[in-house]
């Protein structure tokens, strides 16, 4: 189960400049590109890339995802468009609180919370971040 997400800005820069950034961003982060079109690039993470892998990837990194770019009266609004995924860290926190249910202990069941704290990072990190990142490629 994935949940969908959305990052909007508008920034100072002209269409062109940023459909650059943003394609400099995707081959810099190792993202393939699987669809583009006119206002829009898609892509995924490319699993298959000779990237350094770190233990933060899975906090930081977008699987998958959409950039919507149009122009505006001042500069240029971008929207980015990403699914996180939810089912493994729901199915932990059910674990757990199952276990606590079972022992009758309420220990178990307040620390399962705490499987969704690199899913509330990731959503966290990606909004502060994300379109820093992009404008500095």
């Amino acid at each position: 189960m994935k949940i969908k997400l959305i990052i909007r800005k508008e920034v100072q820069i002209q269409l062109a400049a940023l459909e650059g950034k943003i394609d400099n961003y995707l081959k810099k982060n190792f993202y393939r590109v699987t669809d583009r079109g006119e206002g829009f690039v898609i892509f995924i993470d490319d699993e298959y890339s000779d990237r350094k892998r770190y233990r933060s990837d899975n906090y930081i990194r977008i699987k998958e995802g959409k950039f919507e770019f149009h122009s505006s009266g001042k500069g240029t609004f971008v929207k980015l468009i990403y699914l996180t995924s939810v089912l493994y860290p729901f199915f932990i926190m059910m674990l757990f609180t199952a276990g606590g249910l079972y022992t009758k202990t309420l220990t178990p069941i307040f620390f399962s919370f705490a499987f969704y704290l690199p899913v509330l990072y990731r959503i966290y990190y990606l909004k502060k971040n994300m379109f820093n990142e992009l404008l500095e490629c």
